[in-house]
C-alpha cells in the first residue's frame, strides 16, 4: 500500500512560507531558505567572541541558521550578543542558542 505524501512536500519553500497556519518564525526561516537557496545550519563550536563573530561574518551569506554555544565561549558578554545580532541582521540568518550543559545537573 502506497503512503500518501503530505501536501507541503510538493510545495516550494516560498509557497510553504506563505501558509497562514505557520508560526512567524517558521515562515521567516522558510523564506530565508528560498531566498538563499540553502538550508544550511552551522554549529559554531568556538571558544572566543572574536572567533564566533569572525565565523559568522565569513559564512553568514551562505547560511540560514547559526547555532551558538554561549556556555563554551570564554569571554561571552553583551558585546558578543550585539555583534552576532548585527551580523545576523546584515547577512540574513537566524541565531539558535544550544545550551551544551543546560541539561546536566
Amino acid at each position: 500500500m502506497a503512503s500518501k505524501r503530505h501536501s507541503t512536500r510538493s510545495q516550494t519553500f516560498s509557497a510553504r512560507a506563505e501558509s497562514e497556519t505557520l508560526p512567524a518564525l517558521s515562515s521567516y526561516l522558510l523564506s530565508l531558505i528560498a531566498i538563499k537557496q540553502s538550508n544550511l545550519c552551522v554549529s559554531a563550536d568556538v571558544h572566543t567572541t572574536s572567533a564566533l563573530l569572525r565565523l559568522a561574518e565569513e559564512i553568514g551569506d551562505s547560511i540560514c541558521l547559526f547555532k551558538t554555544h554561549a556556555d563554551i565561549v570564554d569571554d561571552f558578554s553583551d558585546r558578543t550578543i550585539k555583534g552576532l545580532q548585527d551580523i545576523a541582521k546584515r547577512k540574513y540568518f537566524l541565531i539558535f542558542e544550544d545550551r551544551k550543559f543546560g541539561d546536566i545537573g
